[in-house]
């Protein structure tokens, strides 16, 4: 006779399995980050995508490194700014991560501090793709 114990671990085990063969294998990969993009898009005040024209490492502290980013706005999804104007911000990584390449396009959503473009964390920049923007346009589309 089989315990209690093992019972519950095939059922969970078979629950898992039928799960993730009805999930198509991209699928939660694919939806996560426009859905997470066009929240942060919501929930800030500025959000574009930009094209880095310098980065300088600033300071480092505790495993952590400051960069000054120097950058064009190519498309404002949200905020003030236009295609063309240039925007100076800075972001923490840690030091582990290089330096944000010159030409590299980012989606980058941004909270206003006195005025200034501030990223509230990682969470709200990220490597841009033709098909990320365009998936972020619909999500945004589908949500109105």
């Amino acid at each position: 006779m089989m315990s209690f114990f093992r019972k519950r671990i095939l059922l969970m085990c078979l629950g898992i399995g039928l799960f993730m063969a009805c999930v198509p294998s991209d699928g939660l990969e694919s939806d996560f980050l426009p859905a997470l993009i066009a929240g942060n898009i919501r929930g800030t005040d500025v959000t574009v995508i930009l094209e880095v024209r310098e980065s300088e490492r600033v300071s480092t502290l505790g495993g952590y490194a400051r960069w000054r980013i120097t950058a064009e706005v190519i498309r404002s999804f949200k905020g003030g700014y236009a295609p063309g104007e240039v925007l100076e911000y800075f972001r923490t990584t840690e030091t582990e991560f290089p330096s944000p390449e010159k030409g590299s396009r980012h989606i980058v959503s941004f909270v206003l501090e006195e005025g200034r473009p501030v990223i509230p964390d990682e969470g709200y920049h990220f490597p841009w793709s033709p098909e990320l923007e365009e998936q972020v346009t619909a999500e945004l589309a589908r949500s109105r």
